[in-house]
């Protein structure tokens, strides 16, 4: 016995050195390399091989408001201790639901599914016809025009319209990945740029019926600037073709802003008679904040590498510091005193191979 241990000592202190000598030629070849890190892996579609190209289609049927755009406040009463039965209501141009679309081409790289997409947005919040404000004659007052001296003007009448031109492009690169077994994200970063023509008349009549007043206001904007966020599916249902999820899609920007606008007061009884001609020009950071909540049905066919989607979803999309309209003796001329908001249902078609 103590002959075999004798014997087998030697090979035993052979095997490690041996193994003592390997690992440290390993740790020597590898202590001076970068350190590797562990990729998550991408979110599949089903079958063996997923599409390359995607192109999609929305239909939105969008209504936008923009804050500060009141144009008169009625139950006004000068005489000190009048009552009044009824409150007082402000009143703001009519703001009704309008359609638009976008479009979307997207490419998958072949760097570990990464991809590229591409989209333009167009809304137009235009013909919108001069609508009338309903009040008793001299109870009302301007609140987007006043005389220097005495301040706001008792209206008889005062009508307004506000139109809107929008559109937007995005340039994106994101990754689909999966977060437990029915949460799918991807985060997104790109550019967004944008522009809009914004223009505001409004007609006012004083108590007395004699002076009238015609304010025509124009803002044109554009902004481009870095743009990201998060894309979250929560699949529900699922097979080997079809999968129904909820989604939601949220997106921020800090888009750097030309704000280009022109507003003029004329006296509507005599023709070319302006009160009131200013045009202002600045730059600013204007954010913008957006999200979409909605249903989504996926089905695949071709062993994976065809892909049909329809979604539905209410999407907002919220331009902070953008009504920087001039209201004539205000002294906040340039202070990007309201938001613009379009909100509504969105509805999209998508197909990729």
């Amino acid at each position: 016995m103590e002959t075999n241990l004798k014997k087998l000592l030697p090979i035993v202190g052979a095997f490690c050195l041996s193994m003592t000598n390997l690992v440290a030629a390993e740790y020597d070849s590898t202590k001076n390399s970068p350190p590797t890190q562990m990729a998550v892996p991408p979110s599949p579609t089903p079958g063996e091989s997923g599409p390359n190209v995607i192109l999609s289609a929305d239909y939105t049927l969008w209504t936008a408001r923009e804050s500060g755009l009141a144009i008169a406040a009625s139950n006004y009463y000068p005489t000190q201790g009048s009552t009044s039965s009824e409150e007082g209501k402000v009143y703001y141009p009519e703001m009704k639901l309008r359609s638009g679309f976008k479009v979307d081409l997207g490419v998958y790289l072949p760097h570990d599914n990464w991809d590229i997409q591409a989209q333009y947005t167009w809304f137009n919040n235009n013909n919108n016809g001069m609508h009338d404000a309903d009040f008793t004659s001299g109870q009302a007052v301007s609140t987007f025009f006043g005389d220097a001296m005495t301040g706001p003007i008792r209206l008889s009448e005062a009508s307004s319209s506000w139109n809107v031109w929008f559109n937007r492009i995005d340039l994106t690169m994101g990754r689909s990945f999966f977060a437990g077994h029915y949460l799918s994200v991807r985060p997104f970063m790109g550019l967004v740029g944008a522009w809009d023509n914004q223009k505001l008349h409004i007609d006012y009549t004083d108590s007395t019926g004699e002076s009238n007043y015609d304010l025509h206001n124009t803002q044109k904007w554009w902004g481009i600037g870095a743009y990201g966020g998060m894309n979250a599916t929560f699949t529900f249902v699922s097979d080997s073709s079809n999968q129904w999820s909820l989604f939601l899609d949220a997106g921020t920007a800090l888009p750097w802003s030309k704000f280009k606008g022109t507003q003029s007061v004329e006296n509507g009884n005599v023709e070319d008679s302006y009160l009131f001609t200013l045009h202002n020009t600045f730059y600013t950071v204007a954010p913008m904040l957006e999200t979409a909540l909605g249903i989504r049905w996926e089905t695949w066919w071709a062993d994976g590498s065809w892909m049909f989607l329809l979604q539905a979803a209410w999407e907002e999309q919220v331009w902070f510091n953008h009504n920087n309209f001039i209201v004539p003796g205000d002294a906040t001329i340039g202070a990007g005193g309201g938001a613009y908001t379009m909100q509504g249902l969105t509805v999209k078609a998508a197909i990729a191979f």
